[in-house]
């Protein structure tokens, strides 16, 4: 694909980069600069086959570093939270919402991703088919982040 194509791509797609940065920083500023870096990384990068899907995982990575350096995002449990409070109330925050959820969910959660069991182990205590399992903590999991996202 020639230069001129890619660029071409990249212009066309200018807006679908920049709302998703806009959406990840909530900072217009921040999101023009990664779409920016994003654009001129895919330029530079001589052999890129999807010339959309490098800068649209450009700008996602790039948006990801903003937040590490801006400390508003953390890594908790196993999922990637995005907030403007330290590290000691987020962890308030979590476990007051995992007290909300059913016995068995919060089992899994704590078992799996604070005891570092492996699924199968996890299983094999609970008495339950992997399959099972893997259900339980997924619909656990996804009400711990909708529940965090509310308060968050």
């Amino acid at each position: 694909m020639t230069r001129a194509k890619r660029r071409q791509i990249l212009v066309d797609h200018y807006l679908d980069f920049y709302s998703v940065a806009v959406a990840m920083l909530k900072d217009e500023d921040d999101a023009k600069d990664v779409v920016q870096e994003a654009i001129v990384r895919t330029l530079v990068k001589v052999h890129v086959k999807d010339v959309f899907r490098y800068c649209m995982k450009s700008v996602r990575n790039l948006s990801v570093d903003v937040l590490r350096r801006k400390n508003r995002m953390h890594c908790l449990d196993g999922m990637v939270l995005v907030a403007d409070m330290d590290m000691e109330e987020m962890r308030r925050v979590v476990n007051e919402k995992k007290d909300q959820l059913s016995e068995v969910g919060r089992a899994l959660l704590e078992l799996h991703y604070e005891e570092g069991y492996t699924l199968a182990e996890v299983a094999a205590m609970m008495q339950m088919s992997l399959s099972t399992m893997k259900r339980i903590l997924a619909d656990a999991k996804n009400e711990l982040k909708q529940m965090l996202e509310e308060e968050l």
